[in-house]
């Protein structure tokens, strides 16, 4: 793969970013990350693995790919005191206080894993399908205001006939 800024170097550097639920990823050499800052870590050789303890081969791979904590992150949760940086070395969060006290973190975290970050799991099969239905609508909704706001009113108008559709399916 060709680097995507100079278009001469082999792309070494794979970055993949996620604003706002959309996925854009970046191929980029070694010369063209480093100009713009990006942190990475070359591949490591065979002799270089050798040359150091697995432990400390650990750490500096957990810390190449760490961000700097946000200041709005920095400060421990109020119940059990445990830090964001404490989350993110171990993995757990210490109590339920810890999932409000660290929200900003923990929402695009679990978008990324989970793809939303409302659990959608099983519906009792007497209202799954009005449960489907309420869902189809909302997600029409929010494309219908999206169309909108973009201008796209031949969307709109589908959307909205797909809505209506939905909701007297629904009153019968």
């Amino acid at each position: 793969m060709i680097c995507e800024s100079c278009h001469q170097n082999l792309a070494t550097v794979h970055l993949t970013e996620i604003v706002q639920k959309y996925k854009k990823e970046t191929h980029l050499c070694e010369e063209c990350a480093r100009s713009r800052g990006v942190p990475y870590k070359a591949p490591m050789t065979a002799a270089a693995m050798s040359e150091k303890p697995l432990a400390a081969k650990k750490a500096e791979t957990a810390l190449v790919g760490a961000a700097p904590v946000p200041p709005e992150l920095a400060v421990p949760c109020a119940t059990c005191g445990m830090s964001f940086k404490d989350f993110r070395e171990t993995g757990r969060l210490g109590c339920p206080g810890c999932y409000t006290a660290f929200e900003k973190g923990l929402k695009p975290l679990l978008e990324k894993i989970h793809g939303a970050t409302q659990h959608t799991g099983r519906v009792p099969n007497r209202v799954g399908s009005r449960v489907e239905r309420q869902r189809l609508v909302s997600a029409y909704q929010k494309d219908l205001s999206v169309a909108v706001e973009r201008e796209e009113y031949e969307r709109a108008a589908e959307l909205r006939d797909k809505i209506r559709a939905l909701e007297a399916e629904g009153a019968s």
